[in-house]
């Protein structure tokens, strides 16, 4: 790999992290979060820049997730994959639940205060009223308030599908960007069908090529009930892809999601504005890859500092010798002990 790779370590998601940074989809090999944890920061791989070094300083750090009490709040750092959403009505009233538990129970970071006339309201994960049974178990809401909440919210799917605007052409002179989920099946799932069984077929239907791809990454974390003592793991659930957009993608994306989900329930593309115009489609031809690899066994049971798992990363990658317009992009496997790397064997 060339040693103008560089790795950046930000708790921004990928649509809004390559739109602040202006990042090209040929000069991206991916992103993967760094722990198994829907607040994680995520770890970007790309060809440096002059530009993209100008802006690196100007991003928001990481940020780590808070706790109010015994509720864990993320950091509304995810702007473009989201609605914004005010502090208020159900969402804004299990907050301020959290901020008076945070009181009785002592310490951690002090509450926010109120944003003053003219300034920013801040944004809400509408990701988090899917978790509201973890809200449940904590004590913040009762059984009633849980059911009450579920229901008028819908199936935790459709709270996906809200996360961003319905595909509807970007208001911007450029390329806008795409990001759709890729895998898995809405009601099936299997641990033999991931990245490795997905990216081709998803590939194949949409005809993107690599140039265009920014990579794969997962949004969403389940529960999963196995064995016999039925002992409750963590999970990721579902994966999205994220590239430039062409018109010819816009029809085949439309029949991935109808193939993927007949009843009509597969999420809607997420698009947002452009950051440029594309360049000629590149040419077709090469083969598809998707290799499976072992995390560094380091990475299971020592956690890696940010240098240390971008190392890792470019190790894997230089044993295949791909670079970063030949990438769509490398993901964990759904119990994050293991990592899917697609890209274009030419």
């Amino acid at each position: 790999m060339p040693e103008t790779v560089i790795d950046d370590v930000r708790t921004l998601d990928p649509v809004s992290y390559i739109r602040q940074l202006r990042l090209r989809p040929e000069d991206s090999y991916g992103f993967v979060p760094m722990r198994l944890d829907e607040g994680s920061a995520l770890l970007y791989l790309y060809r440096d820049r002059p530009e993209y070094e100008a802006v690196r300083p100007t991003l928001a750090p990481p940020v780590e997730a808070q706790r109010l009490g015994p509720i864990r709040i993320e950091p509304a750092q995810q702007v473009e994959m989201e609605v914004p959403n005010t502090p208020t009505g159900k969402l804004g009233d299990i907050i301020a639940e959290a901020q008076k538990l945070q009181e009785m129970y002592g310490g951690g970071a002090q509450a926010t205060p109120p944003p003053a006339p003219g300034d920013p309201l801040p944004s809400v994960d509408p990701e988090r009223l899917a978790r509201l049974a973890k809200l449940r178990e904590t004590g913040a809401i009762d059984d009633a308030e849980y059911a009450r909440l579920r229901a008028e919210e819908g199936p935790p799917e459709d709270i996906a599908a809200r996360a961003g605007p319905s595909e509807q052409p970007a208001e911007d002179s450029g390329a806008p960007i795409v990001a759709q989920r890729i895998y898995p099946r809405i009601r099936r799932r299997s641990s033999t069908r991931q990245l490795d069984h997905f990216l081709p077929i998803y590939v194949e239907t949409v005809r993107v090529t690599p140039e265009d791809v920014y990579g794969v990454f997962p949004w969403q974390t389940r529960s999963s009930v196995s064995g016999s003592d039925q002992s409750s793991s963590t999970e990721w659930d579902d994966y999205w892809i994220v590239y430039r957009d062409r018109p010819e993608y816009a029809a085949a994306r439309e029949g991935y999601a109808k193939e993927a989900d007949k009843k009509g329930r597969w999420p809607q593309p997420v698009i947002t504005p452009g950051i440029g115009e594309a360049p000629a489609a590149a040419p077709t031809g090469g083969k598809l890859n998707v290799e499976k690899d072992r995390w560094p066994r380091k990475a299971l049971v020592i956690k890696q500092t940010d240098t240390e798992l971008a190392d890792s990363l470019r190790e894997k990658i230089s044993k295949w010798g791909f670079e970063p317009e030949d990438s769509y992009g490398f993901c964990p496997n759904f119990p994050h002990s293991s990592i899917y790397f697609g890209w274009r064997k030419r």
